[in-house]
């Protein structure tokens, strides 16, 4: 068994909310002492291969992710065991984003970079901070078919599932949920949620840090499933 660092609600440049600082490079500065990581760009996987080939450099591993927006408006992340998966669910959620154009100087530009981490053009549609057309049920029983985690994303923050829902849907049997402090935990557990992941929600390089402590055998999906089930995630 071995101790881990990690963040596993991390955004790049292609997030139209995230900076426009968050290349490769800045994450192989940033992340210093970290070394276990989720890519999870809005509603899509574009970035995950890229990014993961370069960070495997200093070796930090990606567990391949994507923060899906549900028809409610509520943010879920969704872990993929591997990145083809991810790149299958991400093509169809991308299809299925309701606003498709929209104004880059006001909504903020998706960046798309190349093999090298460079800045290789825009990706002008569709707008992935939109809502899919897919409901909360109707994502979790997609993951499903993915053998995927559905973790309800900072579900007392703004798109959380217990802010804009007031209740977590009974149908749904979610693999834990995120929260940042020890009060959200809290709260969290009088709810009745029994598993927890605590991440920084990474928009900028200062927040690209270690959020938790992992243990775990190795770093791999397996693993990862594992420790969140035995709540082997401590929060930092």
């Amino acid at each position: 068994m071995a101790i881990f660092y990690g963040n596993f609600h991390v955004h790049t440049v292609l997030s139209p909310c995230a900076d426009i600082t968050m290349t490769p490079d800045i994450f192989l500065e940033y992340l210093d002492g970290t070394n276990w990581i989720s890519i999870t760009d809005h509603n899509t996987a574009r970035h995950i291969r890229i990014y993961s080939k370069i960070l495997k450099e200093k070796d930090i591993k990606v567990i391949p992710g994507i923060e899906v927006t549900t028809k409610e408006e509520v943010h879920i992340l969704i872990y993929f065991e591997n990145i083809d998966d991810a790149e299958e669910f991400g093509n169809i959620i991308e299809d299925s984003l309701i606003i498709k154009n929209y104004d880059p100087e006001r909504l903020g530009y998706q960046i798309l970079c190349d093999k090298d981490g460079e800045f290789h053009k825009i990706k002008e549609t569709p707008y992935l901070g939109s809502a899919s057309f897919y409901t909360i049920n109707e994502i979790y029983m997609l993951s499903k078919k993915y053998n995927s985690l559905f973790i309800p994303a900072h579900i007392f923050r703004f798109n959380g599932m217990i802010t804009n829902l007031g209740f977590s849907p009974e149908n749904i049997d979610v693999d834990g949920v995120e929260v940042k402090n020890k009060k959200e935990l809290e709260d969290a557990q009088k709810i009745g949620f029994k598993n927890f992941i605590f991440n920084t929600d990474a928009h900028f390089p200062e927040q690209l840090r270690a959020s938790c402590r992992i243990e775990a055998n190795s770093r791999d999906f397996k693993n990862f499933k594992k420790a969140i089930f035995e709540r082997k995630v401590i929060p930092i």
